[in-house]
């Protein structure tokens, strides 16, 4: 037991469970320094004036990437995120648990340690018998006196009672927070009715396409009170412009030509060696979504595949084993299983082996000398003339704000954004990596929090407007249908247009060829039967609906229901509070984030 335990401390050392924001959490083994809230040298980040240092943050870190399972894929930029968001959020609370004056008693802690410990120790196999927790073991385990002779074991029992304060702590927040909401027997009613009364629909539908662009004009002033209606979309935080330069990760000439000489030799194993192509397929083919079936590729015709791989394709036997092919994606081994004839149409069922083409350790190696060549240059010569010299293009990548990622270059590059954020224009980057390649940024332009230009978004909003012109214009052609009222089908007959049902359907259903809940959901249920609605525009077009049949609820099966619906609405309502409390609890809070001064792939 000892040996599984020293096995398991490591884990059990730095898990603290949040039960009520559902977060798994590092306990972080290293204190914070609490104290001021100006940046050390070493200082990650500052949390309403707690400080964090680099090396607490390397540790949980380390920590977090021990939970990871060995053959996951290393993702360290991921991994900052996880770590900061965990950290932040158990700073946060265990700030807000000090000052609500929330206490327990080492008695309390010590009872719950030893008869209810935490998830993640019941979990353990040390305490488990045919996978289930065993109390009895667990027991065995804390009165045996050589637990506290042994230093893991006894630093295990210290952190099992540190996750059991944290946990009980942590519900008696949220029971604070959470006494006041409750479910009355009206709204499990109206859940109930909401999700089992249904409507079935006529209606007509008039595209906005039928409508010629330049039947409609927009104004300065649509476009401007356009502009005012949507200020609160358009508004944006501190943001800055910035530029880069990438080097991608392309396989060079020699690195193309490698590849080529293993096709070939995967090719002699197959043809001369006597290789199932099959088998060979599934172990080496990087074409993921054919190499689990051995390069299937499944029956297609002529215009379906690139024209360099379709043509070898269709000039193979049945059998046959094709020379390798070169496309844009690759090298390929085809080999066709079947020629069939369909409709008149021949077609072949075949199956592939690809191996793409990828930058080699020394063409990787070369690129980031590149990058770092360029970046030095940029730093000592300004960016565009560095560009120049080096005759590589400077992107805009436009503006971004704190913790979004740089447009086309993707994950993983929040930090120089942040980094920039504190930075003057024409202040260069470090480095960076991405899988595509590596990049060197620089700040071309900052502006504060505000709404986005008018010009900015002109050419948007424009296009708003006249597509919502577009869309009445459509509707008016609707007018004589409504004017029918009952005659509703004849009416729409005699004006060429054409009648859709759209059968059954409930609040939250998806409408064949309407979409799921928006105006047309909205309309529909508030219809009386036999009633047609006004004429309402959504997405690209115009609709007039007649109410067909309106399913009523079976009460009959509501008080079976009731206690699943009332649990279900409690849970949404008091995670709904929970979300709503910790956004204003981080709202609150002062955060200094200064990850990007250590990591460079978050």
């Amino acid at each position: 037991m000892m040996t599984k335990l020293r096995e398991s401390t490591a884990i059990i050392m730095w898990i603290v469970i949040l039960a009520f924001v559902g977060l798994i959490v590092v306990e972080w083994g290293a204190d914070y320094s609490g104290t001021s809230g100006s940046q050390g040298a070493d200082t990650v980040g500052v949390i309403n004036g707690e400080e964090i240092s680099l090396r607490t943050f390397q540790q949980a870190m380390q920590n977090a990437a021990r939970q990871k399972p060995a053959d996951a894929p290393r993702d360290n930029g991921t991994m900052v995120r996880e770590v900061w968001d965990a950290m932040l959020g158990e700073i946060l609370l265990r700030q807000e648990i000090e000052d609500l004056g929330i206490q327990l008693s080492d008695q309390e802690v010590a009872y719950f340690a030893r008869n209810s410990p935490p998830a993640a120790v019941q979990s353990l196999p040390t305490f488990q018998r045919e996978g289930q927790f065993d109390p009895s073991l667990y027991q065995q385990f804390l009165t045996d006196r050589n637990t506290y002779d042994d230093e893991n074991a006894s630093t295990f029992v210290l952190q099992v009672e540190a996750m059991t304060r944290n946990y009980l702590m942590n519900q008696r927040l949220q029971g604070m927070l959470l006494e006041t909401v409750r479910i009355t027997p009206a709204e499990v009613q109206q859940q109930y009715t909401d999700a089992n009364e249904k409507v079935s629909i006529d209606y007509v539908f008039v595209a906005s396409s039928t409508v010629p662009e330049d039947q409609v004009s927009v104004t300065e002033d649509e476009i401007l009170a356009k502009y005012n209606e949507m200020a609160i979309d358009l508004h944006h935080p501190a943001q800055v412009r910035i530029s880069a330069v990438v080097f991608p990760r392309i396989a060079s000439a020699a690195d193309s030509a490698d590849v080529a000489v293993e096709i070939g030799r995967l090719r002699s194993e197959i043809v001369d060696a006597g290789a199932d192509f099959e088998d060979m397929a599934a172990a080496v083919s990087e074409d993921e979504s054919s190499a689990p079936n051995g390069g299937e590729l499944g029956t297609f015709g002529r215009g379906a595949m690139v024209p360099a791989f379709e043509d070898v394709a269709f000039a193979l036997q049945p059998g046959e084993v094709s020379q390798p092919v070169q496309t844009q994606f690759g090298w390929h081994l085809i080999k066709v299983d079947e020629i069939v004839e369909e409709e008149g149409e021949t077609k072949v069922s075949a199956r592939h082996i690809l191996l793409k083409y990828r930058a080699s350790p020394e063409t990787d190696d070369a690129m980031l000398e590149a990058a770092e060549v360029f970046q030095a240059l940029a730093s000592e010569r300004g960016f565009d003339a560095a560009a120049e010299i080096e005759g590589v293009e400077a992107r805009d990548l436009g503006y971004v704000a704190k913790g979004q990622e740089l447009r086309g270059l993707g994950s993983g590059t929040q930090w120089v954004v942040n980094r920039l954020l504190e930075a003057q224009p024409g202040e260069v980057s470090p480095v960076g990596s991405v899988d595509g390649g590596y990049y060197v940024a620089t700040l071309t332009e900052t502006r504060e929090e505000g709404t986005a230009p008018l010009e900015e978004v002109r050419q948007q909003i424009e296009y708003t407007v006249r597509n919502e012109k577009r869309a009445v214009v459509a509707g008016q052609a609707l007018e004589i249908v409504r004017a029918a009222g009952s005659d509703f089908a004849a009416a729409a007959v005699s004006a060429g247009l054409e009648v859709r049902q759209t059968g059954a359907f409930g609040r939250a259903d998806f409408v064949p060829g309407v979409g799921r809940a928006g105006k047309f959901t909205a309309t529909a249920f508030a219809l009386q039967s036999g009633a047609v609605s006004e004429i309402i525009t959504q997405g690209n077009g115009a609709y007039l609906l007649h109410l067909s049949e309106r399913i009523a609820a079976d009460n009959s099966l509501l008080e079976q229901q009731r206690p699943a619906i009332e649990a279900q609405l409690l849970e949404t309502r008091q995670r709904e509070a929970l979300n709503s409390w910790y956004a204003q609890l981080y709202e609150r809070a002062e955060i200094q984030d200064y990850r990007h001064n250590f990591f460079y792939s978050f």
